[in-house]
Order: C-alpha cells, then sequence, then structure tokens
C-alpha cells in the first residue's frame, strides 16, 4: 500500500472507529436497544479483512477496552471478546473474501454471536445478572448490516493492492 494511500485509510478507519464507539453507547429506547448491531464486531471483521496488515488483534482488544472504559462496564469485557474475534477473522480473512456475500453475512453473524457471547461470560463470571438471550438480536443485525458495509469481493481494491504488495 502507497504512503499516499495510507493517510487517507487510516481517517476512514479512526472515523469508523469513533462512529462505532458512539454507535455502541449512544441511548436506544428499550424496544430497540436488543436489536444495536454489533457495530464493533462488525468494525473489527471488516478492518481484518479489509486491511490486514494494519489492523490485527491488538487494536481490536484496544477498541474492546476503550468501549468498556466509555460504557462503564466490566473492564476488559468487550476487550476480551473482540480480540477473540479478530482472531477468528483473521484466521477466515482469506476464506471471506471468495465468499458470497450471503455466506460472509453469515459468518459475521457467527463471529458477532461469539462476541456477544463471550461479552455476557465475562459478566457472568464476575457475578453480575446473566442476560436473556434477547441481547443476540444484535448479531442477526449486525449480519444484515454487512452486505450494507462493505461488498468484499476478490476487486476490492485495497485487497489487490495487498495481495500485490506481499
Amino acid at each position: 500500500m502507497s504512503a499516499d494511500t495510507q493517510h487517507p485509510q487510516r481517517l476512514l478507519l479512526a472515523a469508523s472507529i469513533v462512529a462505532a464507539l458512539l454507535g455502541a453507547i449512544v441511548p436506544l429506547p428499550a424496544w430497540l436497544a436488543p436489536a444495536r448491531p454489533d457495530w464493533l464486531a462488525l468494525l473489527v471483521v471488516y478492518w481484518i479483512v479489509r486491511v490486514p496488515p494494519g489492523f490485527g488483534i491488538v487494536a481490536a482488544w484496544s477498541i474492546g477496552l476503550l468501549l468498556d472504559v466509555l460504557a462503564g462496564g466490566l473492564i476488559g469485557r468487550h476487550a476480551l471478546a473482540l480480540a477473540v474475534v479478530a482472531y477468528a477473522a483473521s484466521l477466515l480473512r482469506h476464506r471471506l473474501t471468495h465468499y458470497t456475500l450471503a455466506q460472509q453475512s453469515t459468518v459475521v453473524l457467527i463471529l458477532c454471536v461469539v462476541d456477544q457471547i463471550l461479552a455476557s461470560w465475562v459478566q457472568t463470571l464476575a457475578g453480575h445478572p446473566a442476560l436473556s438471550l434477547a441481547f443476540l438480536m444484535g448479531s442477526l443485525t449486525a449480519a444484515f448490516c454487512w452486505p450494507l458495509i462493505t461488498p468484499l469481493s476478490p476487486r476490492d481494491r485495497s485487497l489487490d493492492d495487498w495481495r500485490a504488495s506481499h
């Protein structure tokens, strides 16, 4: 990736992190809150697949830790979950680029469910009350948002640039 494309991409990365954090902490009406997309897990999968060497497990963990601080919840809850999602996404990165959009959305659904279950599990281990299964609706919403966020085809320019440089 050339230096002239790195700066705009870093700005886009920073802006998307801020937007995802806001999307995760902005209060929603009680009836809509369970369907809030898992924006941060979606963002982690997107950036792991789109910019493999520029975004990884440590970045995902840091973003999760930042969410834990901003949300005032249990420190490490989202950090652990997003680090695991980042690891899984990095393992699936090459396959994901060759999947159809429906298959990609299914993988995103599974990764978001893993994120939600891990975060809920950590919360339960810390002695907080267990959440109902309604929190998994956010994973389904995130999977529906995936096709709107990115068409991950092998023709994705950033992937072609990355492949050409390696």
